[in-house]
Parts: structure tokens; C-alpha cells; sequence
């Protein structure tokens, strides 16, 4: 009989093991090693946090959720984790928080497990009940048995590295609710007619402003083989824009109205003028077969072409989904969840930590800061029994 087990050994449930004290933990895992998502986080260097951080960045049923975790582990908390383990770090000019190496973050948090703490490998997870006052856990053909128990199993994005929908699963198979999970911090894939007439795009990436409805980005927008990527369009993204209209300022800085009627040059095409501010095979796609003398130009295809630039609309066929989505938004119902501890609402010594709710953060460190959160407030509370 264990005190608690923990699903997942990734950063919020290695997290959440190292935080609980004078307990016997069991922390089971599916894959053969540990925290293989983590290692893959910003590019093998770990964007752990964000020092711009507010629950306003994070896409939720209630928005509101998030605050009291967030501030009761903050940055400055998680600092001195690094240090006291000797990971090095650096903020950078846009907030964002590196460390030295995504392995180096790993290996805090397996040193900052205590001795009473247990890790079972290639030990997937299957299913769970409750039995008067403890949880019976099936995983990797052995049966577990303890007081309490940590759903630290994420969402299905990256399921190369393991992810899966488990952590739905076994919350709804006790009563709790689900809202609709969708792949988010992901690129989009053009309909076939786009597909052709961006066909010699591929590669290349620039600063633009997209947006759809009331939410907008800027940032750097790459042109796929497929459709669009990059970080702007990963932040749109997360505000569930499949089968909505998307418009993209190509020209952010750019008022491509008055910059044609300024360049107006009589022996110079306007596919010639409008490459002086962006990549010509993009003009060209863009203009999608017309062209003529800039000086010849009349009002409404100054206007038609301010439209294009500054305001291209359209529809994508579908987003890049699961397989390259960076997290998942949407999952398992924040009201029948404790805001301050994590702990389900319907079934006692249930907790649940990161990814798998529905609290979803902005590319930029944010759900890494909501693993620590999260899983913090689940340790000081089952700290605390």
C-alpha cells in the first residue's frame, strides 16, 4: 500500500513526486524513460518559464482557475530549484527562460526525488478504481494499490513520445466531464486550391500579424509544404481556429495602399515595387497571376491589392493535429477540480496536474510553469494528510 501513486513521469508528475513529503510514492511511467516530452521542450534547452507570465495567458473555460496556483509557485520558486541542483539558466530579452539543456532539467528532478520515492518504467497505465479508501491501480500487468493517486498523464499531443488520452479516460470513468480537446500551438494545412498557389512558398518565414476574430498575433509566420507554421500562428492556435477564417497582415509595418501610391514607378511592374518589402515568390503567390505597371494601377486595385497583402482572408482545411501540436488544450473540467489543490471535486485523493486540464498557456514557457504550478499544489496538499 503506497501513499500515492503518480501516472506519469514527465515534468509535472517528477515535479509533484520531489514536493511531497514523508510519503511512500509510486510513480509509474509507459515509456521506457523518463520525461521524454520534456527533453523535446524548446528545442532540447527547456523554455521552463516566462517571466511575463499572467493568467491572462492561459485559454480556459475559466480563466480564472489558474491564479491561485500560479501564484503560490512562482518563478522565483522554481529559480531556486535550478540552483540548488546546479542547472544553469538565462532569461532572454521577450521573457522567455532557458536552461542550460532540457536533460539537464531531467535530471533535477529524478535527483530531487526523495529515497521513499519509486519509478517504475514500461509500466502503462491502464486502469483505476476506488475501494472503500484507497485506489487500485492496473498498469503494465501488475495491480497497485494506494491512498492516493496523481493523473500527471498529459494529452495526446506528440504521441510518438508516448502521449496519449488516458488521463480522459480515466477521469471520466470516474464521473468527471470533459471539455473537447483539440491540438493546439500547431501549424494549419491549406485546401488544395491554396496548396497550389503557395506551391513555391515552401521555407519561407518572415514577421506577420495573424488573426482570427477577436484574437491576434505577431510574430514569425513559415511557410510549410503542407500550409503555415511558426510562432504566430502556433499563439492563434491555441483559441481553437479550425474551420474559422483567418486573416494575415503580411505587411504588419506596412501600409501596402499608401506604399504603392508613393512608389508609383512607370517602367516598374507592381511585382517589381512590392518584392522590395517582402520575398518575391511570396509577392508572386500572393498576386496570383496579375500584374502590370505600377503607374497604371487604378483605385480598386490599389485597394484589392491592400487587401491582399495587408488582409489575406481564408479558411484552412484542418490544423496540423496531434502528431506535431505542441500540447493539447481543452481536457478534463475545471469545475469539478480544487482550484488550490488539484483535487478532484467528486472523488476524494484524486488529483489531476498539467496538461490534462483544461488550462492551456502561450507558447513561450507558460505550460511548463503551469506543470510546476500544478503539481505543487497537489504535493503541499497531499503533504499536508
Amino acid at each position: 500500500m503506497y501513499d500515492v501513486i503518480i501516472l506519469g513521469a514527465g515534468a509535472s508528475g517528477l515535479f509533484c513526486a520531489s514536493r511531497i513529503k514523508s510519503k511512500r510514492i509510486l510513480i509509474l511511467e509507459g515509456n521506457t524513460k523518463p520525461g521524454l516530452k520534456l527533453l523535446a521542450s524548446g528545442g532540447g534547452l527547456c523554455n521552463f518559464y516566462n517571466a511575463d507570465l499572467s493568467y491572462k495567458d492561459y485559454q480556459s473555460q475559466n480563466p480564472r482557475f489558474c491564479i491561485s496556483a500560479l501564484t503560490s509557485y512562482r518563478l522565483e520558486d522554481f529559480k531556486a530549484f535550478l540552483k540548488e541542483h546546479k542547472v544553469n539558466f538565462t532569461q532572454r530579452p521577450d521573457g522567455k527562460l532557458f536552461a542550460s539543456s532540457s536533460k539537464s532539467v531531467l535530471e533535477a528532478l529524478l535527483a530531487a526525488l526523495p529515497q521513499s520515492a519509486e519509478v517504475r518504467l514500461a509500466c502503462k497505465f491502464d486502469k483505476a478504481v476506488k475501494k472503500e479508501d484507497f485506489f487500485e491501480v492496473s498498469a503494465g500487468g501488475s495491480v497497485f494499490k494506494a491512498k492516493n493517486l496523481v493523473c500527471a498523464l498529459g494529452g495526446p499531443s506528440y504521441p510518438a513520445l508516448g502521449a496519449s488520452a488516458a488521463a480522459y479516460a480515466l477521469a471520466e470513468s470516474f464521473g468527471h466531464t470533459i471539455v473537447q480537446p483539440y491540438p493546439a500551438l500547431c501549424g494549419i494545412i491549406f485546401t488544395d486550391e491554396l496548396k497550389e498557389r503557395f506551391a513555391d512558398t515552401a521555407g519561407i518565414s518572415l514577421q506577420a500579424e495573424v488573426s482570427c476574430g477577436e484574437n491576434k498575433f505577431g510574430g514569425g509566420l513559415l511557410f510549410t509544404h503542407e500550409g503555415l507554421s511558426g510562432p504566430a500562428l502556433f499563439q492563434l492556435s491555441l483559441y481553437g481556429i479550425k474551420g474559422k477564417e483567418i486573416k494575415i497582415n503580411f505587411a504588419p509595418q506596412t501600409d501596402i495602399s499608401a506604399f504603392i501610391k508613393e512608389n508609383k514607378n512607370g517602367s516598374k511592374n507592381i511585382s517589381s515595387v512590392l518584392a522590395g518589402i517582402m520575398p518575391p515568390r511570396l509577392v508572386k503567390a500572393l498576386l496570383n497571376g496579375f500584374d502590370k505597371k505600377s503607374a497604371d494601377l487604378n483605385k480598386k486595385e490599389i485597394q484589392n491589392l491592400a487587401d491582399i497583402f495587408n488582409a489575406f482572408t481564408f479558411t484552412p482545411q484542418k490544423l496540423t493535429g496531434y502528431e506535431k501540436a505542441e500540447i493539447t488544450a481543452g481536457g478534463i473540467s475545471l469545475k469539478e477540480i480544487s482550484s488550490k489543490t488539484m483535487e478532484s471535486k467528486i472523488t476524494q485523493g484524486l488529483y489531476f496536474t498539467g496538461e490534462c486540464l483544461d488550462v492551456s498557456g502561450k507558447l513561450g514557457g507558460y505550460n511548463l510553469a503551469w506543470a510546476w504550478a500544478s503539481a505543487a499544489a497537489v504535493a503541499k496538499d497531499i503533504s499536508s494528510k
